[in-house]
């Protein structure tokens, strides 16, 4: 299993609308292959949110990578910098609350 982890850096009142959006998107679009699921997790008190989701294997990122780069330029183009994204390998996880365990 894979994990993608993107970092988001606003202002604390943007938090919840930037998680509102967050569910929405994920809402809206048909499952992508090997998606498992997402955390959105928030530090108001510095402004700061994680964007979590786990996939099977690194073809389903690499698919993923490909797809976003499109909306990562239209981005850029209206002077957005885009969150910053790694992919990290799961290796080892335990407990109920971990996503595809």
């Amino acid at each position: 299993m894979f994990v993608r982890v993107q970092t988001f850096h606003q202002p604390a009142e943007e938090l919840d609308k930037l998680g509102a959006l967050v569910r929405e998107q994920f809402a809206a679009q048909a499952e992508p292959p090997g998606f498992k699921g997402f955390q959105f997790l928030v530090d108001r008190e510095n402004g700061k949110a994680l964007l979590v989701s786990y996939w099977e294997t690194e073809e389903d990122l690499v698919r993923l990578e490909a797809t976003n780069a499109a909306m990562r330029e239209r981005a850029r183009e209206r002077g957005v910098e885009p969150p910053v994204a790694e992919v990290f390998e799961v290796t080892a996880a335990a407990g109920s609350a971990f996503v595809g365990g």
